[in-house]
């Protein structure tokens, strides 16, 4: 059983995949309390539903992306329900601040999104996202290298976005072209 906060279609509106159409599963919890946190969904209510439940409602979508956010994913192991979207012809990512990568090595696609920079993982991802704000210890990520993406994404409002941290992080990555501006489409279109 999954604790399922939503189940929601739109499109991906952050780093390499942004414009994807996919199905988003929401789950509940969280290992941190992040002040600039912009979902507070993942501590509201939620329904612990069958892996064949959760087919049946993602199904409606004409999308075969499915993008599995939190809260954190990766308090559960998730690689079984991986493998069972994956039977079903579902390509899978997963959005997670490192907590435990083991529970979803099966994953297709795993954004990585530190909230510790003292202690960045170097492997278990495919792209890492750092949210910035104007006021963010910046001179801890600087040194960081990989050849995967690597994206700076403002710390917006909770529906919209921040004009003050985007811009620092335009500056920031013109300045430090190592580093991707990602920064939540979805907001500026107002979709979900």
């Amino acid at each position: 059983m999954l604790k399922v906060v939503e189940i929601f279609y739109s499109i991906q509106g952050e780093g390499t995949q942004v414009g994807v159409p996919s199905i988003f599963i929401r789950l509940y919890g969280c290992n941190l309390t992040c002040a600039f946190c912009d979902e507070v969904l993942h501590k509201a209510e939620y329904e612990s539903l069958s892996f064949n439940e959760v087919i049946e409602r993602i199904k409606k979508y004409p999308s075969m992306h499915v993008i599995i956010t939190g809260g954190e994913p990766t308090l559960y192991n998730l690689n079984g329900f991986i493998e069972f979207l994956q039977a079903h012809m579902y390509s899978v990512a997963v959005e997670t601040n490192g907590y435990n990568f083991s529970n979803i090595v099966n994953a297709n696609w795993v954004t990585y999104s530190p909230k510790n920079w003292d202690k960045i993982e170097k492997n278990g991802y495919d792209e890492i996202k750092f949210v910035v704000g104007k006021t963010s210890p910046v001179e801890k990520i600087l040194d960081f290298k990989s050849y995967k993406p690597i994206f700076i994404q403002p710390q917006n409002e909770m529906d919209r976005p921040n004009q003050e941290n985007l811009n620092y992080c335009i500056e920031f990555v013109k300045a430090h072209p190592q580093f991707i501006l990602s920064v939540q489409l979805h907001k500026f279109l107002g979709v979900e």
